[in-house]
């Protein structure tokens, strides 16, 4: 379980009521946060839809500490008292991966250490997923060639750390691992801001 900002969690005390928001902040598959404002007065979302990269380091920061999911695997940024869910390009986390062969070890996009490797799995675009007990990450592809992979007759064994695992294939990683890639589309208010 995250441990919020204390910052965050007085302004959660005092406004328990904030309304969530959704559709207003994406997570893509290199570990970039994305802004799309969808309150602004020429939003096209044809042209803006993908949003304007993030790129204050505090606010990088703020957003990677307050990062987290619900029970029902939404993932969302604690922004004060208000829940914003992240529409997710393809996984909840991004992993770089620091170091090779049983040195390597895994770090999320927001900088918090994945350990406990449980599962791996080959995406329905070749990407790489890798599960621990509490979240799911896409290895980054500009890392995937550090990872140490093994053809041993029909399966690929993927070594991590002192850990080898199957690569399994995976045609749906949202199924598989628990998580949504867009938070409230199943709502009817979808994508306007409060539901």
């Amino acid at each position: 379980m995250i441990e919020f900002d204390p910052l965050v969690i007085r302004a959660m005390a005092k406004w328990p009521d904030v309304p969530a928001v959704y559709g207003w902040l994406r997570l893509d598959r290199r570990g970039q946060w994305w802004l799309i404002d969808r309150g602004r007065p020429d939003f096209d979302e044809a042209r803006d839809g993908l949003g304007s990269s993030i790129t204050s380091p505090p606010i990088i920061d703020f957003i990677g500490r307050n990062y987290a999911s619900d029970h029902l695997g939404r993932w969302f940024w604690q922004n004060g008292p208000q829940r914003v869910y992240v529409t997710l390009d393809c996984a909840p986390f991004v992993l770089r991966v620091l170091g090779g062969g049983t040195s390597a070890r895994l770090v999320t996009h927001t900088g918090a250490v994945f350990e406990g490797v449980q599962r791996a799995a080959v995406g329905p675009d070749g990407e790489i997923l890798l599960a621990s007990d509490s979240a799911c990450g896409v290895v980054h592809d500009l890392d995937a060639a550090a990872l140490d992979l093994q053809i041993q007759g029909a399966a690929t064994l993927l070594q991590i750390g002192d850990q080898c695992l199957t690569l399994e294939p995976c045609a749906d990683p949202p199924g598989a691992f628990g998580f949504i890639r867009s938070p409230g589309r199943e709502n009817p208010n979808y994508p306007k801001s409060h539901v």
